[in-house]
């Protein structure tokens, strides 16, 4: 307990990742379309992730790659130019619209336009060729809209308290990425029937292309470009892809490309397979429409949440609701996949992210009573000889524990080891707060001084897992 006292805020620290530098590049939202849970999941890990290797001493560069150019583009502009038309507007008449606003019209112009794209390929595909060749006539609403997407991503990531050294986008990287596989024919790629390949079957993976028959660069291509300048940008001794395991087969074909493209770079890629996000009795596909969007999420967590707490202060109604979405996610290891379940997520008295908040909040609640608190001295409880009763030794050897499970986490890339952790002490705390008096009672000094260590413990935790510890609930 006195290293806790004396270390506070960094009380677990260690020198693990002391000196390296790594990169951790999450989130991916494509750019016309609405936030879905699959991004919010990238989200969260990638924050937690890079506040725990930040714990553990590692110089940590926090990157965005967004898809915002190609066909789902072209599709969503085609489709609210059909929307606009229909109601005799232009996208100057929705301009003071809500941020939110304008990304659900996006949302369902890129449905519309997927919907409708087979009767309408040549227009949609015309709008496609165009934004590639930068024609002047498209570059208007192409600039509006995806304003709109940024605008609205920026909100949604102030929110989520995760701010971003670099945001990477793939209509940057389209004609470097043609002209380095362009160059790089007859060496690491090849033509084929018209086309620009890699063949990965010569390595055990599989062909994929690089540059279409129509001379467009494809993601792979993109990602060559992608590679070069994010190195370019931070030496990194390592590069955390947090990616949906859906591209698992994608990141070995052009990690291996990348590879034999820049030597300096091989064994420094790593593909984090993120496990994919179901809600709960609920069905979604972006194609179709059938999603459930982050803020419709939020918006239903924060509903319930207000019926159950005792609160009337909307900061702390937000806490807990960003706290109830992240540690849902985190709980589970960022490789398997998640049945998100809006009950359990908001359970007072379950696994759940409000379950830890409250139980920081009832220790500040004992502290805040304790007067002559700041009179004790610490370094007290640490006598071998100092008799504890079973729940207090339970709350003590589970504090203990504490800087191993960072480096647990930090070692494997998961923020769900400290998940179990955090929740395993609260039930600890709970314990022995419920089983014993803390304040006037004989051992008060001995458990104020728990209390406080828990209350730091689970502080530091939460703020790991990007979860914010609210004093009163």
């Amino acid at each position: 307990m006195k290293s806790i006292d004396t270390d506070k805020e960094n009380f677990g620290k260690s020198d693990l990742y002391l000196g390296k530098k790594i990169m951790v590049e999450y989130a991916h939202p494509n750019t016309h379309k609405e936030l879905h849970i699959g991004h919010m999941r990238t989200l969260i890990v990638g924050e937690s992730l890079s506040r725990i290797l930040e714990f553990s001493k590692a110089n940590v560069f926090r990157a965005n790659y967004q898809g915002d150019i190609g066909p789902h583009v072209a599709k969503a502009i085609w489709g609210i130019r059909q929307i606009l038309q229909q109601n005799n507007q232009t996208l100057n008449d929705v301009n003071d619209i809500s941020s939110s606003a304008k990304a659900h019209l996006l949302g369902k112009g890129y449905i519309l336009g997927n919907e409708k794209y087979e009767q309408f390929k040549t227009e949609i595909n015309d709008i496609n060729n165009k934004l590639y060749e930068h024609a002047p006539d498209i570059q208007s609403d192409y600039q509006t809209t995806r304003n709109w997407s940024l605008d609205y991503y920026h909100e949604f990531y102030q929110r989520f308290n995760t701010k971003f050294d670099k945001l990477y986008f793939e209509s940057e990287m389209a004609d470097l990425g043609k002209k380095i596989v362009q160059d790089n024919i007859n060496k690491v790629f090849e033509q084929s029937q018209g086309a620009v390949i890699f063949d990965g079957e010569k390595y055990g993976l599989h062909k994929r292309v690089f540059i279409t028959q129509a001379g467009y660069p494809t993601y792979e291509a993109k990602d060559m470009a992608l590679a070069q300048v994010q190195y370019q940008d931070f030496t990194f001794d390592t590069i955390i892809h947090v990616v949906a395991n859906e591209q698992a087969g994608y990141f070995q074909v052009i990690i291996k490309a990348i590879e034999l493209l820049y030597p300096e770079l091989k064994g420094k890629q790593y593909h984090l397979s993120m496990g994919m996000v179901d809600l709960v009795n609920k069905k979604m596909s972006s194609r179709t429409g059938d999603i459930i969007t982050v803020d419709d999420l939020l918006d239903e967590i924060k509903s319930n949440l207000k019926t159950l707490s005792q609160s009337d202060d909307n900061q702390v109604l937000e806490q807990t609701t960003l706290g109830a979405v992240k540690y849902s996610v985190l709980k589970v290891d960022p490789t398997a996949n998640v049945k998100f379940d809006i009950k359990e997520s908001i359970d007072l008295n379950g696994n759940s992210g409000p379950y830890i908040q409250y139980t920081y909040a009832r220790a500040q609640s004992v502290l805040s009573k304790a007067t002559n608190l700041k009179n004790h001295n610490f370094s007290d409880y640490s006598d071998p000889n100092q008799k504890l009763n079973p729940e207090e030794l339970s709350v003590l050897k589970k504090l203990i524990h504490f800087p191993e499970t960072i480096i647990d986490s930090a070692n494997n890339y998961s923020p769900s080891a400290l998940c179990n952790y955090v929740y395993e002490l609260a039930q600890t705390f709970n314990t022995f707060y419920n089983a014993h008096q803390i304040i006037n009672s004989e051992n008060e000094a001995l458990r104020l001084a728990l209390t406080a260590s828990t209350a730091q413990v689970l502080k530091n935790s939460l703020t790991l897992l990007g979860i914010a510890a609210p004093e009163k609930m």
